[in-house]
């Protein structure tokens, strides 16, 4: 049976690259790491890791061996800490989440009067969303909950929301007829990150020509719409807020099924009782209040 220190080390030693990185996050010294590394080595039978420039990089059997038990040390670690009490009311903890621009408009507003009534002295510390990294720091306990329209991979509960339509919108006056599929490819558009997850049109059209513009976020894009002949493709949801300040035409997209989930995703092993009550506690609010971004959303550059 493996001790599960061991496990601990390893799995250090692996995600961290060197056993002197290890040794810091464990806070151990590097010869305790190097030590708990050649018992493993023995019980298993494999050199387990080789030199690669400054680092070490694990064999072809250590990547199958973290792969079965890499997640071990932290499950452990959460179960113990949610044996630890929580209580929201008293609790001075901060709450971390990642969400896009839009995310925080629309989901933002309910969740921060919210929880002002539950938990008067936790915080709430609001992230960009990154796709590619959420998945891991959910995992890690970097972040608490994280909303996204697409699925992320890793150990998460992941439950669908609501679902988001895409459209397309263009400055009003700018055609006289929905645009082509060929027009969406050949026209200058302004694209957003693919960091997002917002790729669910993005990903089924050629890359974007030139002219056009990528950028982070939706909350720019109705200005740089208005003032140009640039097209863009959204969630329906920002629509009627966006064409009732600026001078914008929204219109379908000749592509077949344009839809997508929203989910909130968490760790399916959270780390504390804490990140574990606040995940059940942002689904449920969720559910309970309606979804729909804020009429002004997008428009506070509009003179």
């Amino acid at each position: 049976m493996l001790d599960l220190n061991l496990v601990r080390v390893f799995a250090a030693v692996v995600e961290e690259g060197t056993l002197t990185a290890a040794a810091a996050r464990l806070n151990l010294t590097q010869s305790s790491v190097t030590h708990a590394v050649n018992r493993l080595r023995r019980a298993t039978g494999d050199e387990l890791f080789q030199r690669s420039g400054r680092g070490i990089r694990p064999t072809r059997a250590a990547l199958q061996l973290y792969a079965e038990v890499g997640h071990l040390p932290r499950e452990a670690d959460a179960a113990v800490a949610r044996l630890e009490a929580f209580d929201p009311a008293t609790a001075p903890t901060t709450f971390r989440v990642a969400m896009t621009d839009l995310g925080q408009a629309t989901f933002l507003p309910v969740l921060v009067s919210a929880l002002g009534a539950v938990a008067p002295r936790a915080r709430l510390d609001v992230l960009p969303l990154d796709t590619g990294t959420a998945a891991r720091d959910l995992g890690s306990g970097e972040l608490d909950v994280a909303i996204a329209s697409v699925r992320l991979g890793g150990r998460l509960e992941s439950t669908p929301l609501r679902r988001d339509r895409y459209v397309g919108i263009s400055r009003a006056g700018r055609f006289t007829s929905p645009p082509t599929l060929e027009d969406l490819a050949a026209l200058p558009r302004i694209v957003v990150r693919g960091t997002t997850g917002h790729t669910v049109v993005e990903s089924r059209l050629p890359p974007a020509p030139p002219g056009s513009v990528t950028v982070d976020g939706f909350a720019g894009i109705p200005a740089v719409l208005s003032a140009t002949g640039l097209l863009a493709i959204a969630p329906g949801i920002v629509v009627p807020g966006w064409s009732s300040r600026w001078p914008l035409h929204a219109w379908d997209l000749p592509l077949g099924d344009v839809e997508t989930p929203v989910y909130l995703h968490a760790a399916s092993s959270p780390r504390t009782a804490a990140a574990e009550w606040f995940a059940g506690w942002v689904l449920a609010v969720l559910r309970e209040h309606p979804l729909d971004a804020p009429a002004d959303w997008g428009t506070a550059a509009h003179p």
